[in-house]
C-alpha cells in the first residue's frame, strides 16, 4: 500500500526545526498597521522589527510588575491591561494603569528620534494653537470639531479647554528617565488648574484617585483615539495621549 504524502508541518517536525509561523498575533498587525514597524516571525518568536533593524520581542517569556513592564516592555506588556472607554469610575485597584507602558523604541521610530526630527504643526485648539505631530493633527483635528460642538450644547466645558497645560515639549516623563508622550507630540494636556495629578497629592501616600474633567470631554478624546490619564490609578487627568490601538478591541490577544 502506498503512504500518503507527507506535509511540510511533518517534515519540519520530523527534522526539528520551528513549525512554519502562523500569522501574526493581533497586537503585532495593529502596531504594524499604525507605527513604523513589521511583524516578522524568528527561531525566537515574533518580533516587532524597527526601520533600524531594532527587534521588539512579542513575549520575551518574563512576568514583569508594573515597574518592569514600564522600563523593559515586549509588545505583550503594552496591551497586558486593557483600556475601557465609557462612563468614568475611580481607579482604585493600584497599578491599574492601562496604557502608562509605551515601546518608546516605536515611538521615536514613527514620530521621531531627535527634537528636531519630531515633525509638528500648529493645531487650532480654542484660543491657542499648541503643535502637534503631523501624524496626530487629523485626528486632533477631529477632536476639536466634537468638543466644539460639546461647548455649544454646554459652556460650562469651555474653562476645561482654554488655557491649555502644552503639547509637544521635548521631555522625560516627571520623575523617570523615560521620554514623554509629549516628546513625540502625540499627546495633549488640557487646563491645568482644573486637572489632578498623583504626584501632586498631598500627603503622598496612600494614593487616592481623583478627578474633576467632565465625561463628554473624555469621550470626545477616546472617540478619535485618545487614551486619557483619569484611567489610570496614577492619575493625570488633564493627560490625552493619541493611542489609537489600545480603542481598537481588536488590538487585543484573542
Amino acid at each position: 500500500m502506498r503512504a500518503g504524502p507527507i506535509h511540510l508541518t511533518a517534515l519540519i517536525a520530523l527534522a526539528g526545526g520551528p513549525a512554519p509561523p502562523q500569522e501574526a498575533p493581533a497586537p503585532l498587525k495593529c502596531l504594524q498597521r499604525l507605527y513604523a514597524g513589521t511583524a516578522e516571525h524568528t527561531r525566537a518568536g515574533w518580533m516587532l522589527v524597527l526601520p533600524d533593524g531594532t527587534r521588539i520581542p512579542y513575549d520575551d517569556g518574563r512576568k514583569k510588575t508594573l515597574a518592569e513592564r514600564l522600563a523593559a516592555p515586549d509588545v505583550e506588556d503594552v496591551f497586558a491591561q486593557r483600556y475601557r472607554p465609557g462612563p468614568i469610575r475611580p481607579v482604585r485597584t493600584e497599578d491599574e494603569d492601562p496604557g502608562r507602558v509605551r515601546i518608546d523604541a516605536l515611538f521615536a521610530a514613527t514620530y521621531g528620534k531627535s527634537q528636531a526630527s519630531v515633525d509638528v504643526v500648529p493645531l487650532r485648539f480654542f484660543d491657542q494653537s499648541p503643535l502637534v505631530h503631523r501624524r496626530v493633527a487629523p485626528a486632533l483635528a477631529r477632536v476639536v470639531a466634537r468638543l466644539e460642538r460639546a461647548v455649544a450644547r454646554e459652556s460650562t466645558l469651555r474653562p476645561y479647554l482654554t488655557g491649555i497645560g502644552g503639547s509637544f515639549a521635548w521631555r522625560n516623563i516627571a520623575g523617570t528617565d523615560r521620554p514623554s508622550a509629549h516628546a513625540y507630540a502625540a499627546a495633549v494636556d488640557i487646563n491645568v488648574e482644573r486637572s489632578d495629578y498623583w504626584r501632586w497629592q498631598k500627603p503622598a501616600a496612600p494614593l487616592r484617585w481623583r478627578n474633576r474633567v467632565p465625561q463628554a470631554i473624555v469621550d470626545a478624546f477616546e472617540a478619535e483615539g485618545f487614551i486619557w490619564g483619569g484611567r489610570w490609578y496614577h492619575y493625570d487627568t488633564m493627560h490625552f495621549e493619541y493611542r489609537p490601538e489600545l480603542l481598537d478591541p481588536s488590538c487585543y490577544p484573542n
